[in-house]
């Protein structure tokens, strides 16, 4: 066997890890823009929509994003997992594409009666139809992007960036468009139009490399079985994490949704911090989890160290910081988010240690069933727990619900790794030249 000098070993080590690094930073970038709309956006609508239309919002918003994940399948996930896998082998990478794509595309038309449910079903949205509508085209533009294809192959930069401005012009948008409690729903109309705009150029240009072919129901639901176990994993996740507010709103008034929404908007948008540090890790540990254990664990003890600590101060800056935040952010008249706010700021260091054991250790490691079906008991318990204590707490209620979730999912998670991996990875501080690695980003 050929060997490797140590000088040799070294700059590829450095290559390696400068590729993980421009990876990071491009998303992080890409990602900043995407954190600062918000925090631009929502001061403004907080204060002209009012609590009550601000609420109506989130709670449409909310309903979209889990239907997002409906709608991607899980392919978020399993689709860069395998496109990082076969990347070189372009026979195998275009059966890969049709199969997606033919997968989402039943999966779009199977959610159509669904939404027509909802509406029958859900007063505020039969009341209120417009949010329902553009809820629905937002997500079926973001769950039709395939980003899947060019995370797979650690190229990030014009995805991202295709994201980010899209983000911009609704922003954009929302200020000239956007003056009553009335106008709530052109705010999914302008986010809608954003992400179709970029899912449309980035379809363009994955279909520049891979040649269009004609979609298969036979491709697409042999894809969609192989995907079912992360769907499941999406799905459930969603009914804890995306799905709050909806579920808030079925069992309260609007203006407290406006409340819960905008606090969860606040520590959501601190904890999206912590996805393009994921992103970056995760197509490198799925390709090297199966070939180089110790590359494997090197990864993972640098995603752990950062991704875990950056959840820490994440957290306290937002319990902290709770009522200076929420006067900023939201304005007068929103001092009842204050105390979720609070509770919600928990969830940053729960959330960074269950991706690291989730996302970047056992879907890698093909534990898809055993990560789906402690979500799904999550999600349900988040559900249980919400009918329980909403009724009487209101958003307070809810918050503890979703801490209670998370928090479990990360515990089952750390029990999970120390039976199945812990022994071969401890994820032990990062070595001073582990840690070099990232002094780029």
């Amino acid at each position: 066997m050929p060997q490797i000098d140590h000088n040799s070993r070294s700059v590829l080590g450095r290559g390696i890890r400068s590729k993980l690094a421009g990876d990071a930073l491009t998303l992080s970038t890409a990602h900043l823009v995407g954190l600062l709309t918000p925090f631009i956006t929502v001061p403004y609508l907080a204060r002209v929509l009012q609590p009550e239309g601000f609420g109506l919002l989130v709670f449409a918003q909310s309903f979209a994003l889990w239907l997002v994940l409906v709608v991607e399948f899980g392919f978020d996930l399993s689709g860069t997992r395998v496109v990082s896998r076969i990347r070189q082998d372009s026979h195998s990478l275009a059966k890969t594409v049709l199969g997606i794509q033919s997968a989402k595309i039943i999966v779009f038309f199977l959610v159509i009666p669904l939404v027509i449910t909802v509406f029958f079903t859900v007063p505020l949205f039969a009341q209120n139809p417009v949010y329902l509508i553009w809820g629905f085209l937002y997500a079926g533009s973001r769950g039709l992007t395939p980003n899947w294809y060019f995370l797979g192959q650690e190229r990030m930069a014009v995805p991202a960036l295709l994201e980010a401005s899209g983000k911009v012009l609704a922003t954009i948008g929302v200020f000239l468009l956007v003056h009553s409690p009335e106008d709530g729903w052109r705010v999914l109309a302008l986010q809608a139009l954003g992400l179709a705009s970029a899912t449309f150029c980035m379809t363009l240009w994955m279909h520049s490399e891979i040649s269009w072919a004609r979609p298969s129901l036979m491709e697409g639901f042999q894809t969609l079985k192989e995907s079912s176990g992360i769907f499941v994993f999406r799905g459930a996740s969603g009914l804890y994490m995306q799905a709050n507010a909806f579920i808030l709103g079925l069992l309260v008034a609007p203006s407290m949704v406006g409340f819960f929404g905008g606090a969860e908007r606040i520590v959501r948008a601190a904890i999206s911090l912590l996805q393009p540090i994921s992103q970056a890790f995760f197509p490198r540990v799925s390709h090297s989890v199966l070939k180089d254990t110790a590359e494997a664990g090197r990864l993972l003890r640098l995603s752990f160290f950062w991704i875990g600590g950056l959840g820490v101060v994440m957290g306290s800056t937002s319990f902290l910081a709770a009522p200076l935040l929420v006067n900023l952010l939201l304005g007068p008249g929103y001092d009842i988010a204050i105390p979720i706010l609070q509770v919600l700021s928990v969830l940053a260091p729960i959330i960074g240690v269950g991706t690291v054991f989730g996302i970047q250790w056992a879907l890698p490691m093909g534990l898809e069933f055993q990560f789906s079906m402690l979500v799904l008991f999550a999600g349900v318990l988040n559900i249980l727990l919400a009918l329980i204590l909403v009724p009487s707490l209101g958003g307070m209620g809810m918050a503890g619900s979703v801490v209670i979730a998370e928090a479990l999912v990360a515990g089952g998670l750390i029990l999970l790794f120390k039976r199945r991996g812990g022994r071969f990875w401890p994820l032990g501080v990062p070595q001073h030249d582990e840690l070099q690695s990232t002094y780029d980003v």
